[in-house]
């Protein structure tokens, strides 16, 4: 039988409507000649009456489109379990993929608030041999860059801080940030109120001047409207406000927002801005239209050429990046929001190919309703079009859904991490393109090829009508292949949450070089009252005692800077009796604590002794290592009496070295160990310092008498990040173990929808089967030889999918790398253990429809083959 074409029908309408056209002009008393004429006339030129025809059309099928989606809800409403655990499975993939991709876009691509921002460079030296090790550039380099280089419309300098501010309210810290003249010229905002900072204002010399954050100006002002003019004591020193930037505004290019923006030369310590040794500082600039990032990296390398050879002390093997603005503000968490982004389509990819089965498996109990509509006329373009409808219908229903889990997720994202730039997800115009997007494709994914093979049966309308297993050898293999496909995902996904639960574990379990239990930390600022080093020793040297004497508290101490928290100095380091190139040893972080520091923390002193009341630097400056500088530098001696200097070599005096303390980690648990020393707070001490307070019960019970009692010693004391040890490490491990637990949702997710996928498959093939089974029975087979056949046939499915996943995990390894600590991305023992729960969970998932077939009468059986 001649297939009918498109055109054919359109000859047909063409003719009909001719043909109805002569009736009505001859019912009009034309002549029948005439109206046939005047029919050939217009069936020979076609586009006369084309538009009606298009119209009649169009309208038949909207009709259609409406008669399918009435169709579609009758069927569903029929079938309301189906309909119920296809919504469901549907909503959780969209859901997990709509707010990943609302935080992925707020964080990773969404347009950032400055006049063209793909031309916003951070240009800087880096590692030549790691260019993930950034160092920033100095003041006098700086310089020569924005004098010479022709790539850049304006450059900048930046300077982050955190200082107090005593205007508003009780004292608190803000970060503040010192910037040069340009630097709103380079980002090409201005302000709501005022005006931002000028040349003028960058001069030695100058008056202090200020803008504010609004956030700043709303919280601690009160959006005063008279703030322009007003003094702010902040950092010490006064200045007065000149302006304060609209709503919306935090360029402070990281995760914490800047409050208030001072010029840079006023501000910043003359020692820091002569010095081309001191890499403090980041450059912001914005390119011209005509280049490229390329050409203005190649501009500034030209230019270090001799900057390099005059000044040997910064040729320290570096190189020149300039990345954009968005890498640099998203850097950290690019790798971490991809991957999990890309696990998140996994769930969805598995979620489309389970309702795949699931449909198909539907489908399969409707092939006789299908033969009978082919029969009676159906084409299969039609067929089609009813299925895709009814899924179209799932997809619309699943994507409602999983907008509203979507939007609780991101408003529940709060309380696993408090990074601003993930917590402004919202259901933006881009996330709902996004849902529609994922609909259809849902829709096309789980809907299309159970369609069109169903509608190639049915057409096949007598082989269908008169057998049960028309197409279903094609429609098992369809079916089977789907749940390889999902058992396969579903590896990758447990594989990629074992990894992240170890990384976990192992960072958990980094010595941290100290106890950390039942310890009080805090930061502590005196008021600008404590204008001398000696006032501000005299209260710290009685802190101790002061908190020692509080019930249940065992030890008190004071530092520049305590474990894991930052902060710290970093210096060069130069060792007596080794001539070495700026730089070539190596840095060192540098802390300035009071004695008895070591025993309160709970640091082992492997070595000489500990700092005393007579280390105040008039005996001689004295300091105490690490473990890790002393087996580095004296692998087989005794450092104890040796030499060093931190900084440059010509300026700073040489420190003996009087003991050597066990390593700590210093901002973080999965931090490289690096080299520390230790010299004494007596030398020297400033308005802040950190303190440590340990105590015999729980540290939570104790914190408000520890507040209380620095309240009596100074009532205008700054008292911030007052909590314990342990909430610190939680704070420092939350950004992995919320990788871990969004990628172990992902991995339940998968693991429960391929298991659904397998029972259906399973069942399916027990529902087709079961006369088989009993005619096996009673022949004598046992029901375990049946039970053991079918648990096979879902064992092989299960390793055939672990074997693909097995393959896809391997060449999907390099994605996690960055993710991990301490594991490999192919951990045989993790492989093998995510396998083994894969296929347990599928053992019993495929038991139900075992022990069903087991459980088939014979007799019935074979009244039923007869």
């Amino acid at each position: 039988m001649r297939r009918q074409r498109p055109e054919d029908d359109l000859e047909r309408e063409l003719r009909t409507h001719v043909e109805l056209e002569a009736e009505e002009q001859a019912g009009a008393g034309v002549s029948p000649a005439e109206a046939c004429r005047r029919a050939r006339v217009a069936l020979g030129n076609p586009s006369v009456i084309a538009e009606d025809v298009r119209s009649v059309w169009h309208c038949r099928r909207l009709e259609e489109i409406g008669q399918d989606v009435r169709f579609g809800l009758r069927q569903l409403r029929r079938k309301p379990g189906f309909a119920l655990i296809a919504m469901l499975t549907l909503a959780l993939g969209i859901g997990a993929n709509t707010a990943m991709f609302s935080v992925a876009e707020a964080a990773l691509w969404r347009t950032l608030p400055y006049p063209h921002p793909e031309q916003l460079v951070e240009p800087t030296e880096v590692d030549a041999k790691n260019p993930a090790a950034v160092w920033g550039t100095t003041y006098p380099t700086f310089r020569d860059w924005q004098a010479r280089a022709a790539s850049f419309e304006h450059l900048a300098l930046m300077f982050r801080f955190r200082k107090t501010l005593r205007e508003g309210g009780e004292p608190v810290r803000l970060n503040g940030m010192a910037v040069t003249y340009d630097y709103f010229a380079v980002l090409k905002v201005q302000p709501e109120k005022g005006r931002v900072l000028t040349a003028q204002d960058d001069q030695v010399g100058a008056p202090l001047a200020m803008v504010l954050s609004h956030d700043l100006w709303t919280s601690r002002f009160h959006r005063d409207p008279a703030i322009l003019g007003r003094t702010v004591n902040f950092a010490g020193l006064t200045f007065t406000v000149v302006g304060v930037m609209p709503a919306g505004f935090n360029a402070g290019f990281n995760s914490e927002p800047v409050a208030c923006w001072v010029p840079f030369v006023p501000v910043v310590p003359a020692s820091y801005t002569q010095r081309r040794n001191l890499w403090a500082f980041s450059a912001i600039g914005r390119l011209r239209a005509d280049r490229t990032a390329a050409q203005a990296r190649a501009e500034l390398e030209q230019i270090m050429v001799p900057i390099r050879k005059e000044f040997p002390d910064t040729n320290r093997g570096f190189a020149i990046a300039v990345p954009s603005l968005r890498e640099t503000l998203t850097g950290d968490i690019r790798s971490a929001l991809l991957v999990l982004l890309a696990a998140a389509g996994l769930v969805l990819l598995i979620a489309c190919a389970n309702l795949a089965v699931l449909s198909s498996v539907r489908v399969a109990g409707r092939a006789r309703e299908l033969a009978v509509r082919a029969a009676l006329g159906a084409g299969r373009r039609r067929l089609v079009a009813q299925l895709l409808t009814e899924s179209a219908l799932l997809s619309a229903a699943g994507g409602l859904a999983g907008i509203g889990l979507a939007y609780g997720a991101t408003r529940s994202l709060s309380a696993f991490s408090q990074d601003p730039r993930l917590l402004q997800a919202t259901l933006n115009v881009p996330v709902l393109v996004f849902v529609l997007c994922a609909a259809i494709a849902s829709t096309l994914i789980s809907g299309v090829v159970p369609a069109l093979q169903s509608g190639v049966e049915a057409q096949k309308s007598q082989e269908t009508l008169t057998s049960r297993s028309g197409g279903q050898l094609r429609r098992t293999r369809l079916q089977q292949a789907l749940v390889v496909t999902e058992i396969a995902l579903c590896l990758v996904l447990l594989m990629g949450a074992g990894l992240l639960l170890q990384t976990l574990r192992n960072v958990l379990h980094v010595d941290a070089g100290f106890r950390t239990d039942h310890l009080i930390v805090m930061q502590l600022g005196l008021p600008a009252s404590y204008s001398t080093g000696a006032q501000s020793l005299q209260f710290y040297r009685a802190l101790p005692g002061r908190l020692s004497g509080l019930p249940g508290v065992t030890a008190a101490t004071v530092t520049s800077s305590l474990p894991l928290t930052g902060g710290e100095g970093n210096g060069d380091i130069s060792i007596e009796g080794r001539p070495s190139a700026p730089g070539q040893l190596g840095g060192a972080s540098f802390h300035h604590p009071l004695p008895g520091f070591f025993q309160a923390m709970g640091i082992p002193i492997l070595s000489g002794r500990d700092f005393d009341g007579r280390d105040d630097g008039t005996r001689g400056r004295v300091v105490i290592i690490n473990e890790h500088m002393a087996r580095t530098f004296w692998p087989a001696a005794d450092p104890i009496g040796k030499r060093i200097k931190l900084g440059p070599p010509q300026n700073n005096p040489w420190l003996t070295v009087v003991g050597v303390v066990k390593n700590v980690h210093r901002r973080n648990l999965d931090d490289e160990m690096g080299f520390t020393v230790y010299t004494p707070l007596l030398e020297g001490a400033d308005n802040n310092a950190d303190v440590a307070v340990r105590v015999a019960g729980d540290p939570a019970a104790i914190i408000r008498e520890v507040r209380t009692e620095l309240r009596r010693l100074e009532p205008a004391l700054l008292i911030s990040h007052l909590d314990t040890m342990d909430q610190r490490i939680e704070d420092s491990v939350s950004p992995r173990r919320l990788n871990l637990i969004l990628f172990g949702l992902f991995a339940g997710l998968a693991l429960a929808l391929a298991c659904i996928g397998l029972y259906g498959v399973i069942a399916y093939a027990v529902g087709q089967r079961a006369q088989e089974f009993g005619v096996r029975m009673a022949l004598g087979a046992r029901r375990g030889q049946v039970l053991r056949q079918v648990l096979g046939q879902g064992l092989r499915l299960v390793a055939g999918g672990t074997g693909l996943g097995v393959a896809l995990s391997v060449a999907l390894a390099g994605a996690m790398r960055k993710l991990l600590f301490g594991v490999s991305p192919l951990d045989p023992g993790i492989l093998v253990a995510a396998a083994v729960l894969l296929a347990a969970i599928a053992l019993a998932a495929c038991w139900i429809p075992a022990r069903r077939a087991t459980r088939v009468e014979p007799a019935l059986a074979l009244r039923g083959e007869s």
